[in-house]
């Protein structure tokens, strides 16, 4: 019986989220919903049906290490490193001789390391089906997202006959539909067009497939990228690996994997996603309608603004509750009080923490690297407005168990490393406020 291998995507660079996303820390590497990075989320969503061994996660060379990090779990020689940028075609084309080495018949999950996906459960269902399909070899399945808004930012596709090979073990053997056509990005008459007529799929970017099956498509409409890379001997972490790797990449072509093979095959299955919850969270819009409103342990946040310059929120804190004790690398931000009494101490250092009660109408700048914390001694609504590092968080001590290190009250030098890479390179000052302030923090409350 063949085995079940997941390949991640992680190469991205997140450019369209800039500065939240930086080429030094790429979208990937955020905890963007939660605690996880979406990578450590992508990876958990899986492990109910594969193990950490089966998982492999293709990045660029330059974010091994972080990735390897990140996944103490997943063994180092699976975490395999580009050379540079070519697409999502050489990307796939690797991942699945890596696969092909170990077992000729496994059957390939693909997913981006970036995507959002809240109902998980559901996903891991529409996965098993999908596995028991792509384990006959006959079909590349694909998950398509039914529609919510005549959307021009994703590409469709068009899948309107139920593929009529179902299986005994399949919960609906309807759940497959047979792909006539992929559609690129549409204009907004096209997309509101498709959108109405009921049959066209927004396209993931995700897939299943036997790697035995992904390898002979490849082989037929890339031949000469399918030569160059079965000639790659596959140790990856070695440096002979990573020379040869290299120069073959040098050779190839830059191309996705829909372009140069799904839209060329006709052994497409697609199997409709609407219910698990998918964004791709490719822009700034896509993010703050995923993080719109969010519940905290001190109450809920709603972002209401959200793009390269700014983030706005509203937080609502019940009374006698607060936020961590914290500071910001980068990250600049100012509060105003809409409702009820809070309380803010503020300071340079921990040593250095001033108390004041700050009332509706008062406003309070709160400088990178200012130690704080907000505590509401009634129920209040504050609004706040910062440069837009929504990650940039260290927790120093909280009364929810979220601090990075709750022994020592101390960030863990990779976490300082993570946010000092969201885009404060060659500063001078100290990455951790201590006893010696890094500057003087202006605490006029205006009123």
């Amino acid at each position: 019986m063949s085995q079940t291998y997941v390949a991640i995507m992680a190469g991205g660079r997140g450019e369209r989220l800039y500065p939240l996303s930086t080429p030094e820390r790429p979208k990937q590497f955020l905890s963007l919903f939660g605690e996880r990075t979406m990578l450590q989320q992508t990876v958990d969503r899986v492990l109910p049906l594969v193990p950490k061994d089966r998982i492999l996660v293709i990045t660029s060379a330059e974010h091994v290490h972080l990735a390897s990090e990140l996944l103490p779990g997943v063994p180092a020689a699976n975490i395999i490193g580009e050379p540079m940028s070519k697409g999502t075609a050489p990307c796939v084309a690797l991942a699945a001789l890596a696969i092909q080495k170990r077992d000729p018949r496994a059957v390939m999950i693909v997913l981006p390391a970036d995507h959002l996906i809240s109902n998980a459960n559901m996903f891991r269902r529409l996965l098993k089906e999908a596995i028991a399909i792509a384990a006959q070899g006959t079909h590349l399945l694909t998950f398509g997202i039914e529609p919510s808004r005549p959307e021009t930012g994703y590409g469709y596709i068009h899948a309107p006959n139920a593929w009529r090979g179902g299986l005994p073990d399949i919960q609906d053997p309807s759940s497959a539909l047979e792909v006539e056509s992929f559609i690129e990005k549409p204009n907004r008459e096209t997309a509101e067009r498709l959108m109405s007529d009921g049959a066209y799929y927004w396209n993931s970017g995700m897939f299943v497939w036997r790697v035995s099956t992904i390898l002979e498509e490849i082989h037929a409409f890339t031949p000469v990228s399918h030569k160059l890379m079965t000639g790659l001997d596959m140790m990856p972490g070695t440096a002979k690996f990573e020379k040869a790797l290299g120069e073959i990449y040098s050779h190839l072509d830059s191309a996705s994997i829909d372009r140069s093979v799904m839209e060329k095959s006709r052994r497409i299955l697609l199997v409709p996603s609407g219910g698990i919850g998918w964004s791709d969270v490719g822009g700034w819009e896509a993010l703050r309608e995923a993080l719109a409103t969010r519940d905290k342990p001190w109450g809920y946040e709603h972002l209401w603004a959200l793009n390269q310059h700014y983030a706005g929120k509203f937080l609502h804190v019940r009374g006698g509750e607060s936020l961590s004790l914290q500071f910001h690398v980068v990250k600049d931000e100012t509060i105003h009080v809409l409702q009820g009494r809070l309380r803010l101490r503020i300071g340079p250092s921990q040593a250095e923490l001033r108390e004041l009660i700050l009332s509706p109408g008062d406003t309070c700048p709160i400088p990178p690297k200012t130690i704080h914390q907000m505590e509401a001694l009634e129920d209040c609504i504050i609004a706040e407005v910062s440069t837009p590092q929504l990650t940039d968080v260290v927790r120093l001590s909280d009364r929810y168990g979220r601090t990075e290190n709750p022994a020592k009250g101390d960030p863990s030098p990779l976490r300082l490393r993570q946010l000092e890479g969201d885009g404060l390179k060659g500063t001078e000052t100290a990455p951790y406020p201590g006893s010696d302030p890094v500057h003087e923090v202006d605490l006029n409350v205006t009123h």
